[in-house]
């Protein structure tokens, strides 16, 4: 009788990979519904507040000594805030905020990738879409280091993790593929 082929053992790579992968998921989730939590807070705090009436909430924050010190020099912090706003072309919060909302609510779904992704690691099925997947997060974190000029651990670890996924993603090919690719 033949035997059945025997799996190979998952490699450090493919186990690194698919609970960084796994990680990487769950954070993302946790973050997204946690930041959806803390606008919906906020939006119900601010819904109603302009500009103006922001910077003269702050002047009365600040106390009567530091209002009359601002007053002297003339320095009418809603009128800079609202210039500043006018000059950045920010919309008011009612707008602001539901656009904040909407990047949250694409980060908690996007947190689901990572998952599948360290899914189909762990099950040894490495397709396209993993390797690209570790193409992408590499990408992302290789401009991220770029952009900011300096090291940052963010940009860092997405590196890395696309890295580790594509050095798995080429690990974890099925065995008909591996045969296919050596008779080439």
């Amino acid at each position: 009788m033949l035997d059945e082929p025997k799996e190979s053992p998952r490699g450090i790579a493919q186990i690194a990979a698919a609970v960084s992968n796994a990680l990487l998921g769950v954070v993302l989730i946790a973050a997204g519904l946690a930041g959806l939590v803390a606008i919906a807070v906020v939006t119900l705090d601010i819904a109603d507040q302009t500009w103006v009436s922001l910077g003269a909430q702050i002047t009365a924050e600040l106390g009567s000594d530091v209002a009359t010190l601002l007053a002297t020099f003339q320095i009418d912090i809603a009128v800079i805030l609202t210039t500043l706003a006018d000059q950045n072309n920010l919309p008011e919060f009612g707008a602001w905020v539901r656009q904040i909302l909407a990047l949250l609510m694409v980060a908690a779904v996007a947190g689901a990738a990572p998952l599948w992704v360290a899914r189909a690691l762990w099950g040894r099925r490495s397709s396209r879409a993993v390797l690209l997947f570790g193409v992408l997060l590499s990408a992302i974190g290789a401009f991220g280091l770029l952009v900011t000029g300096a090291p940052q651990l963010i940009w860092g670890l997405v590196l890395a993790n696309g890295l580790l996924t594509l050095v798995a993603s080429r690990t974890a090919r099925p065995s008909a593929l591996r045969a296919e690719s050596a008779q080439a």
